[in-house]
């Protein structure tokens, strides 16, 4: 089976990045976190692909942004338009049709690991039912959803999004279309005390790839935030 994992980006220069990182960075720090963030997930996509018959991709934010050159190393879609829930069930279908199942991840969590993609991917080919996958993130949404079934576009924009319950509210309307494989919970990285927690995971990583290796040196670059 074909699969396909979309990493969400957004592009420095045509949308606001990193929001909350950005008053304590400043916009230009801001904005090289997010790529060297992008870079590391990029990466652990790779990796996945090359042990299991996927193609990885960036969903672009921006339709000006597709032949950017920031986005060059992958294939691209475009998000399409409106809020968070339309753009995800745009990229899931038009993905759905060239393949035999989707993963939809963010790229604000380089922290991931291989082995945590290719379980799900391993997951979501086997063909015979509907399945699905679903990564909590600390703060209440997700990192990762995945599927090998059609999904209405209704369940994706009745989700209240960026909410301490928005990954409750999702995963209690997913249950319904298949069988359910839950991953790791992992953290997003939106404000400095996720920054802190980030590099410090990163620290502990017993065989981080080098795009993580770089991100964790970009950390101790940048300006260090107060711990909570």
């Amino acid at each position: 089976m074909s699969g396909a994992i979309a990493i969400f980006v957004k592009t420095p220069g045509l949308s606001p990045v990193k929001t909350r990182l950005a008053p304590f960075l400043g916009k230009k720090l801001a904005e090289v976190f997010h790529l060297a963030s992008t870079a590391a997930v990029r990466e652990v996509v790779q990796k996945t692909c090359k042990q299991e018959d996927v193609q990885g991709y960036y969903a672009v934010a921006e339709q000006t942004g597709l032949k950017h050159s920031y986005w060059q190393d992958l294939p691209c879609v475009w998000q399409g338009e409106g809020g968070l829930g339309e753009r995800m069930a745009y990229v899931y279908q038009t993905l759905l049709n060239k393949h035999d199942f989707v993963i939809l991840i963010g790229a604000d969590i380089p922290q991931m690991i291989a082995g945590e993609l290719l379980s799900a991917c391993v997951w979501l080919s086997r063909e015979e039912h509907a399945r699905m996958a679903f990564g909590p993130s600390v703060d209440g949404g997700f990192w990762l959803f995945g599927g090998n079934c059609e999904i209405p576009q209704k369940l994706w924009t009745e989700v209240t999004y960026s909410r301490e319950d928005t990954g409750t509210q999702f995963l209690n309307k997913i249950r319904k279309f298949g069988e359910l494989k839950q991953m790791d919970l992992l953290q997003d990285v939106d404000d400095t005390e996720d920054m802190l927690q980030l590099k410090q995971t990163l620290q502990e990583m017993p065989e981080p790839l080098p795009a993580q290796r770089a991100l964790l040196r970009l950390l101790y670059a940048l300006p260090e935030p107060s711990s909570p």
